[in-house]
């Protein structure tokens, strides 16, 4: 379990440094030889065209007064669905976390190894931005039992010093800690990274009553670059959900927003 969390928590934080929680979510990079990124991306790039090619895009008409355009959510092999919605929006609802939530219009969601995943490699937004296809790369590898979704924050100009705003959204079931052992866990945690610290932490509540974990943590990846960390943890009667957001140390404070609104939106299912 312990090396669940630290996969997640590096997944964000690695990707993030190439362009540019609990116990068991320590930071450690993870490093693939340079021929195994070379040979993911290909993979992916691969895929992507066989997805296109076998689901050409085709114009829709634009509906009449008589048609309401009907969403079909599609549930994942992992026990998920992405349903993009007319604002540019996302409805995200993970059954294997029982809890739904809502990512804003100006980021791009996505499930590893889904559609929208191999579709995003040949987006106009990957490649015009080195620093996205970087991350679509890195985050194939991911444990989908954990890593559920990530979402890229495509606004221009949101990527700064090379190091993008993402958000990732993760559970780890079984673990039944309370956000007080959580958060001792994460304080007694030792880091490689340059410059890190353990800024602080507290329990918030959302804006339903829930009471959560905050923990933000700030590390340089080099004179210029400097990441900010913000961790969410949310205990869940079938495991822990972290919600992570990464961003340029000196944008925060622009995007946390954004974050706050995902954070608020986090809502149980039925089962």
């Amino acid at each position: 379990m312990k090396t669940s969390f630290l996969y997640s928590i590096v997944i964000g934080f690695f990707s993030l440094s190439i362009m540019s929680s609990c116990g068991r979510s320590a930071s450690t990079p993870i490093v693939n030889p340079p021929g195994v990124e070379t040979s993911l991306a290909s993979t992916a790039l691969a895929l992507a065209k066989q997805t296109e090619a076998a689901n050409p895009i085709t114009a829709t008409p634009s509906p009449t007064a008589t048609q309401t355009p009907t969403p079909t959510p599609k549930l994942s092999v992992n026990g998920t669905i992405l349903v993009m919605n007319e604002d540019g929006s996302a409805l995200f609802t993970d059954y294997k976390a029982g809890i739904q939530l809502v990512i804003p219009a100006g980021w791009l969601p996505l499930r590893v190894n889904e559609e929208e995943y191999y579709q995003a490699f040949t987006s106009d937004i990957a490649t015009s931005n080195p620093a996205v296809n970087q991350r679509l790369t890195q985050i194939q590898d991911a444990d989908l039992d954990n890593f559920r979704l990530d979402a890229i924050d495509i606004r221009d100009e949101h990527t700064v010093s090379g190091i993008l705003t993402d958000i990732n959204v993760n559970f780890y079931p079984g673990d039944t800690r309370s956000l007080e052992q959580l958060a001792e866990a994460e304080g007694k945690k030792k880091s490689a990274f340059r410059n890190y610290l353990f800024l602080n932490r507290g329990y918030p509540k959302t804006a339903d009553g829930t009471r959560t974990l905050v923990i933000d943590r700030t590390w340089s990846q080099d004179q210029t670059k400097k990441i900010f960390q913000r961790s969410v943890f949310f205990s869940r009667p079938t495991g822990v959900l972290v919600l992570n957001l990464y961003s340029n140390k000196d944008f925060k404070d622009t995007v946390l927003p954004d974050f706050e609104q995902v954070i608020n939106s986090v809502a149980p299912i039925s089962p």
